[in-house]
């Protein structure tokens, strides 16, 4: 009866490792389609003849606008100043913020006129799944490594970091931010930010 038990016991366990790496693929491949389709169409919009610049950076908003959690990514780049600001420069940092990011990634992504965007690898880091991928280039043979951190929120996919050549442009921010913050105070900062913001 021991031996019994002992063997339904393996046999239980061996089904529940056959599911969870099962669930762990399955999403591994959520996050592979979900990233190669915004690199995809990063490129198509950027080679897109047919619309003006102006046109193609709208676009290309619209789509970050769509991929991204604008409110996590704030809250991360504000750190240790979240907890000492106010519910109102809370709420008024957030809205800034959605725009000045916006306003920093979508020119950069504007450029991205290659030939193709490929996702090489993808791990999990505590909550969030790191997706490393490269961008070619039309005019030169050397790819551009453009990596991601992605997470799940409320069960839809969302883009948390963009890493240019390892450098994460949230940790830049953050380290901006916070300089910028005790230097000036909250205030001043965020009257600083939206001066940026309507300059560009």
């Amino acid at each position: 009866m021991k031996l019994f038990f002992k063997i339904l016991l393996i046999i239980t366990l061996l089904f529940i490792n056959k599911a969870l790496a099962q669930d762990i693929a399955n999403k591994n491949t959520m996050v592979q389609n979900f990233v190669q389709d915004f690199g995809d169409k990063i490129i198509s919009i950027a080679n897109d003849k047919k619309n003006k610049d102006s046109q193609k950076k709208q676009q290309i908003i619209n789509l970050i606008d769509q991929n991204i959690d604008a409110n996590w990514i704030a809250k991360f780049v504000l750190g240790s100043h979240y907890r000492n600001t106010t519910e109102a420069q809370k709420e008024q940092f957030f809205s800034l913020y959605r725009k000045f990011m916006i306003n920093t990634y979508a020119p950069k992504f504007n450029s991205y006129n290659g030939k193709k965007f490929i996702v090489n690898n993808i791990s999990k880091q505590s909550s969030f799944f790191l997706v490393k991928a490269q961008f070619y280039p039309k005019d030169n043979p050397n790819p551009i490594n453009l990596d991601f951190r992605v997470k799940e929120q409320n069960n839809k996919l969302v883009i948390v970091d963009f890493i240019a050549e390892g450098i994460s442009l949230l940790e830049t921010q953050r380290s901006e931010f916070d300089s910028a913050i005790k230097n000036t105070g909250i205030e001043q900062f965020l009257l600083d930010l939206n001066s940026k913001i309507n300059t560009n």
